[in-house]
């Protein structure tokens, strides 16, 4: 039982420790491209990591591609391609500022505008919600407030749809609430206002006109996919990415680092012919919580950026105007831990050479992969004591039930659903303070799996074979196996 509960104060105090180390300032002009290799690869070896591909840009033209490590079958490449996760909702803001600009959207109109039967489970706000509160993540939803699980192969007019079911966790208008789904109802709007599908439609109007030929919004289509890995105690472990079909503009188009950054340079160069300088701007001016149209933007103005978590990959691009520079990173590799430590470490590192600063020490930072051994070991310690509690429960235990009081027997019992059950509660409680209006019991749990699987089978080893056993002790005391206890 101690093996357990200090399993669970060290998984609650994961979360809240899950944090980035920022850049120190340095003064330098020039990019060391050599450092730069260096930093990278020194990062991917303390972390673990299968395989990276940066793309650097300088004003108007790519100065550096190369890849990192392996993309499972062959070496990674700037030319392979990767899951972007929620970089995707960049091009669908794009795409939505294109059709403004036509007059075919108004961005202030209500989405019932366009989807008429849209609603939530208020329906009086659910006319109130415009397409811009869905584009800067201030229309009041939020996945705690979403208790549905969709199937991956949903289409977008179910998942718009089951959003009927949805509550406001914020007043509209008044509160920045990251919110997958809502670039869910700004694909289906694209649908619905152009008569064509949404990765269709993408092409033709971004990613043709950019000579993105790697890129694509049918993930079932990519030739040049890399393999996508997660995390099993510290070791990367390969995995089939899930594709949500009903999130693609929100989080599952797949691209690469060199076309990311065709994708960069168009949007550094005022939209480039894609949209007016005047909407680009529109587009990368902050609202609530930083967040512009499809991107976040710093208050000075000195940085714009956004990211992309799968289950099994990470991007990370960044563009700093002032000094007309910017990158991009993809990662084969996702895990929520890797997600909240190593990425702010490779990415933060990058982002210092880059901005011609001398790169963050090595030794700043949590080692995903030691943090997984750490687990690792926990879980194989659990695996004894249970082990051993489950010969000592089928050899001796009815025996020396015989001879307990039955109040004492009773909490013997008990305290094999006590103790696993005060650990879930840790465990989510963490969760919900650390993630706030991103957690949602529901759905959070069937994501576990997925999202941390190491964590997930710790989890499981150190609660389920409590509870098998509290189960088995009660129906031998049911069957009169421990008769004989003393009254």
């Amino acid at each position: 039982m101690k093996t357990i509960l200090l399993t669970a104060v060290i998984l609650s105090l994961l979360l809240p420790g899950l944090t980035g180390i920022a850049a120190s300032p340095a003064n330098a002009s020039e990019i060391n491209f050599g450092a730069l290799d260096e930093a990278i690869e020194t990062q991917m070896s303390k972390h673990g990591l299968p395989g990276a591909a940066l793309a650097v840009i300088q004003g108007d033209e790519i100065v550096y591609l190369k890849g990192y490590g392996t993309a499972g079958g062959q070496e990674m490449t700037a030319q392979t391609q990767m899951f972007i996760g929620s970089q995707s909702k960049s091009f669908t803001a794009l795409l939505v500022a294109q059709l403004a600009e036509q007059g075919k959207i108004e961005l202030n109109a209500p989405v019932q505008t366009y989807i008429p039967w849209f609603t939530i489970a208020d329906e009086e706000a659910a006319a109130q919600i415009t397409v811009n509160h869905l584009l800067h993540h201030t229309s009041g939803l939020s996945e705690s407030g979403f208790s549905v699980v969709l199937r991956s192969e949903a289409t977008p007019e179910e998942a718009v749809r089951a959003l009927a079911s949805a509550r406001l966790t914020a007043p509209i208008g008044k509160k920045f609430q990251y919110f997958n789904l809502g670039y869910d109802v700004l694909s289906y709007v694209v649908e619905t206002v152009t008569g064509q599908r949404y990765a269709d439609y993408l092409d033709a109007q971004v990613l043709e006109p950019l000579g993105m030929t790697s890129t694509t919004a049918k993930p079932e289509t990519a030739a040049n996919l890399s393999w996508g890995y997660t995390r099993l105690f510290g070791f990367a472990a390969p995995m089939p990415q899930p594709v949500r079909t009903y999130e693609i503009g929100a989080g599952y188009i797949v691209s690469t680092a060199e076309d990311m950054a065709r994708y960069t340079i168009a949007m550094m160069n005022t939209g480039a012919g894609l949209v007016s300088p005047a909407t680009a701007r529109q587009m990368f001016t902050p609202g609530l919580g930083d967040y512009g149209m499809g991107w976040h933007i710093t208050r000075d103005g000195t940085k714009i950026y956004h990211g992309g978590a799968n289950e099994t990959f990470r991007t990370d691009v960044n563009i700093y105007p002032k000094r007309e520079r910017a990158f991009v990173l993809l990662v084969n590799q996702g895990h929520l831990v890797d997600h909240f430590v190593s990425s702010p470490q490779l990415t933060n590192t990058v982002e210092a050479v880059v901005l011609g600063n001398a790169p963050l020490p090595v030794e700043q930072g949590w080692s995903v992969r030691w943090m997984g051994w750490g687990l690792g070991v926990i879980f194989l310690a659990l695996i004894v004591l249970h082990t051993r509690n489950f010969i000592n429960l089928f050899s001796r235990w009815s025996v020396r039930a015989r001879s307990m009081a039955p109040v004492k027997l009773a909490i013997d019992v008990a305290i094999n659903f006590i103790v696993p059950g005060v650990i879930l509660m840790i465990l989510f409680s963490q969760m919900q303070a650390f993630f706030g209006y991103r957690f949602n019991l529901l759905t959070n749990f069937v994501q576990f799996p997925t999202i941390m699987p190491d964590v997930f089978l710790l989890v499981l080893v150190g609660t389920l074979p409590d509870y098998i056993q509290g189960v088995i002790k009660a129906a031998w005391i049911l069957q009169g196996r421990t008769k004989g206890a003393k009254s």
